[in-house]
């Protein structure tokens, strides 16, 4: 009796030892492989790039003939209300070259935007350009035509090449990969400067905004009119009242347009905020795909098209760059 639990105590301890070394080697197996998957990273990047330049090229703040002289329209405002008023009540005045000042700091930013945008535009052509290449220099490659001096698991990249598929479509090797890394990580680093640019508008028109409707019991731009309207007749005797009313309207407009120019802000902040996150997405990816990512002529065929789309975004954008008919802020020392 006893050599018979001695018996089993053995088979099973010789069953759990196969079944361990077995699974060890399914494991190996599985690794080595594993079939190629045809992974469309470089099809979402080129579909992701593709709906980003869109919203670009729609990018585009009309000018007006008024709208560059917010600063200087503010300090003849304050000039007026200083030289007919109580010399010790300086609140008005302040207020509005301080309303002056931040809108001329708005529309430099707004303005420098249209630089920014076409440095960038043109960098991410520069970045797609490099990618691409290195696609179809792969593609033109031969799956044995580096074997020789190749490293061990580019040996077994292509007999698996051989084994496992029919197609001659080259696979994406580890080297290949972290160079894809590197450029998608570049494309990552140039995408969140250009949106934090964005994010600097948005903040600085906010706080202009805020100056202007008054904020925490601080006075706003209702608060001037009603001073001056208060002090309508001490104004009469100086100035014409036309002229007057009229700054205030020009204020009022281009505050309005202030609004206008921040939806339009907010919505390519958000647009590129979205690549920004498929970048993350394809630079996660892209270091699980060597060895196994297939790389195919609709890779490199999409990634054309954009590069053709980025392009042309180039040009848009340098004409809006170039042409002051395209700013809302023309600045003047």
């Amino acid at each position: 009796m006893k050599n018979f639990w001695e018996f089993l105590m053995l088979t099973i301890v010789m069953i759990s030892k196969v079944e361990y070394l077995w699974l060890g080697a399914e494991s190996i197996l599985t690794k080595i492989l594993q079939r190629p998957i045809d992974d469309p990273i470089f099809r979402d990047l080129a579909n992701s790039t593709t709906i980003l330049i869109e919203e670009l090229i729609k990018f585009n703040i009309p000018a007006s003939n008024n709208v560059k002289d917010l600063r200087t329209n503010s300090i003849s405002l304050s000039n007026i209300i200083s030289s007919s008023s109580d010399p010790t009540n300086l609140s008005p005045s302040l207020y509005l070259k301080s309303l002056g000042e931040k809108a001329y700091d708005v529309g430099s930013q707004i303005e420098s935007i249209y630089i920014s945008g076409s440095l960038t535009i043109d960098e991410l052509f520069n970045e797609l350009q490099d990618i691409r290449q290195n696609l179809s220099r792969l593609s033109k490659e031969y799956p044995l035509s580096t074997q020789k001096n190749a490293q061990h698991y580019d040996m077994i990249n292509h007999i698996l090449n051989l084994i496992t598929r029919s197609s001659k479509d080259p696979l994406l090797t580890q080297k290949d990969a972290h160079y894809f890394y590197s450029r998608l990580d570049q494309i990552l680093n140039l995408i969140t400067r250009f949106h934090d640019k964005f994010v600097h508008i948005e903040k600085e028109i906010q706080d202009i905004q805020k100056l202007y409707r008054g904020y925490n019991n601080f006075q706003g731009f209702s608060n001037i009119i009603n001073y001056i309207n208060e002090n309508e007749s001490i104004y009469k005797q100086m100035f014409d009242t036309k002229i007057v009313k009229e700054k205030l309207d020009f204020e009022r407009r281009q505050m309005d347009q202030l609004t206008a120019i921040d939806h339009e802000i907010i919505r390519v902040k958000e647009s590129l905020n979205l690549y920004k996150n498929d970048l993350v997405d394809f630079i996660e990816r892209i270091i699980y795909l060597n060895n196994r990512k297939i790389i195919t002529h609709e890779d490199d065929q999409m990634l054309n098209q954009v590069i053709n789309r980025v392009n042309n975004a180039k040009g848009t954008w340098k004409e809006m760059d170039d042409s002051k008919n395209n700013r809302m802020f023309r600045i003047e020392n």
